[in-house]
């Protein structure tokens, strides 16, 4: 090979090795955005985004309040296991005494007057020589209902600015403790009165109550917390007739086993703003209207004053 061909190769050489280098380079600055002065390409992720706040029932759940029926079911199911059908036969709860009924007592001092009232023989239910019928237990439980009401208007002289859900906590606490129990309560109680249902709430869940009772004051403490329920809204009870004591639809009734439903007046809509409404249980209302076996059958009286 001449000297003139080798020269002519070499210089051939280098310009193709120009030309790879310049093209290399124009793909690297394409592909890479941060040298071609581009936006450079997101970090890569971090920790995922927390899911939103499910609230105090959790997810899908919505809170509501309840209701005067659902107030009397929840008690009812404290009290026995048979809810508002309730115990027709003597028994002894765990502290051993005499029960009937939805959770009545028959060591306290009215017991024979209470029975007597409703059409019972004392002696008799209590020796197991006699039942309740649906009727009585009922007419039971609906006085024990109202004479709670009464407690927790001196208990809780703001009763009606609760809702119907902290309501009935309180109602179910007089239930299982009665109102001189309850009225222990002193720092719940002047937690509740003041608004401060989370240091109430504590103030259960720190007691002896709460290890004794189980079940139930974790059910009571969580509605005190919270304010509400979580469960869906139970169907409608069908109203009975129109009362011939009380004008208009029956509003709340409430639907025992075996035919029985009463029902009570509501107070007016609170235009105050201080709360009550339609549902709440005053005392100076003096009736429950009872419905049994297609027909009223009369009214209870209530001794609440």
């Amino acid at each position: 090979m001449s000297e003139t061909t080798r020269r002519r190769r070499t210089k051939a050489v280098r310009l193709l090795l120009g030309v790879g280098a310049a093209t290399v380079a124009a793909t690297v600055l394409a592909t890479t955005p941060a040298l071609a002065g581009g936006t450079p390409p997101p970090p890569p992720p971090g920790k995922p985004t927390d899911p939103p706040d499910p609230g105090p029932c959790g997810p899908m759940k919505t809170m509501r309040d309840m209701d005067m029926r659902e107030i009397k079911e929840m008690i009812a199911r404290h009290e026995s296991p048979n809810g508002l059908a309730g115990d027709p036969h003597v028994y002894r709860d765990s502290r051993g005494i005499p029960t009937v009924g939805i959770g009545f007592n028959l060591n306290r001092a009215d017991a024979a007057a209470a029975l007597a009232a409703v059409g019972a023989n004392y002696a008799d239910v209590l020796a197991g020589r006699a039942d309740l019928t649906q009727l009585q237990t009922t007419l039971l439980f609906e006085q024990a209902m109202a004479e709670a009401y009464s407690a927790a208007y001196r208990l809780v002289p703001g009763f009606d600015n609760l809702s119907m859900s902290r309501q009935a906590v309180v109602l179910d606490m007089i239930f299982n403790l009665g109102p001189t129990g309850v009225a222990q309560f002193q720092n719940m109680l002047a937690a509740i009165n003041r608004g401060d249902f989370e240091a109430a709430a504590n103030e259960m869940a720190s007691s002896a109550w709460k290890t004794q009772v189980g079940t139930r004051a974790t059910h009571d403490i969580a509605i005190m917390r919270r304010g509400g329920v979580c469960d869906p809204k139970p169907l409608p009870v069908p109203p009975p007739p129109v009362s011939p004591d009380i004008p208009g639809i029956p509003v709340n009734p409430v639907r025992y086993p075996n035919d029985v439903t009463t029902i009570q007046p509501s107070s007016p809509p609170d235009t105050t703003g201080g709360g009550g409404g339609v549902g709440h249980m005053k005392c100076n209302f003096t009736r429950i209207e009872v419905y049994y076996e297609n027909h009223w059958v009369g009214f209870l009286d209530i001794y609440c004053a």
